[in-house]
């Protein structure tokens, strides 16, 4: 079986995260944890937030991402909430750096791609409008800030509980817009039904 660079890295990445800051952390620290030479590792990634940023999307975000399209928006925020927490080290850390190229922007970027594709799904075949496009970007963006809000938190509120906030406030302003006033894809009758 062959090894997975990338997840080598990713996994030594994560495992430094506990030792050391990841600001600190560097190329060659990296490369020591793994015995990756340094010409496999920029084959791979650019620079290390490269490799944070990928690590971000395929350590923590796997399971969000691959979650049933079916679900509602409460099950797959709370999905991506649990798993955030999982990695509430590493994102804490990585989230401060607000260098170029840093997870920030990566995440925000990501969010808007991601919501607007996920509005998209549930809108059907018409193209959104770009009231609802500004809409969809608006709440991604104030979506990702909580997010960071609670991964920096020391006394963060439970994951189930910023959920059901999010898809609330979503409902609110998004819902009958989007999808008109009977749809259930903003519900949360499952949400005192999670643990």
């Amino acid at each position: 079986m062959a090894i997975d660079i990338h997840i080598l890295l990713a996994e030594a990445l994560l495992e430094l995260c506990d030792q050391k800051s990841v600001t600190s952390i560097t190329i060659k620290d990296l490369l020591e944890e793994t015995g990756v030479s340094r010409q496999t590792f920029y084959n791979r990634f650019r620079d290390k937030n490269d490799l944070i940023q990928w690590t971000y999307e395929h350590k923590v975000l796997n399971i969000f991402l691959n979650n049933n399209p079916e679900n509602t928006y409460y099950k797959n925020t709370l999905s991506y909430y649990k798993n955030i927490d999982a990695h509430r080290n590493f994102l804490k850390q990585a989230c401060s750096s607000r260098e170029q190229n840093c997870l920030m922007d990566f995440i925000v970027k990501f969010a808007i791609d991601y919501d607007l594709k996920w509005h998209q799904q549930h809108y059907g075949n018409k193209s959104l409008p770009k009231e609802l496009i500004f809409a969809s970007k608006y709440h991604s963006v104030a979506s990702i800030n909580a997010a960071i809000e609670w991964i920096c938190s020391d006394n963060p509120e439970p994951a189930k509980v910023m959920a059901k906030r999010i898809t609330n406030l979503r409902k609110i302003s998004l819902s009958d817009v989007l999808f008109g006033p009977d749809n259930k894809i903003y519900s949360c009758e499952d949400a005192d039904n999670e643990k």
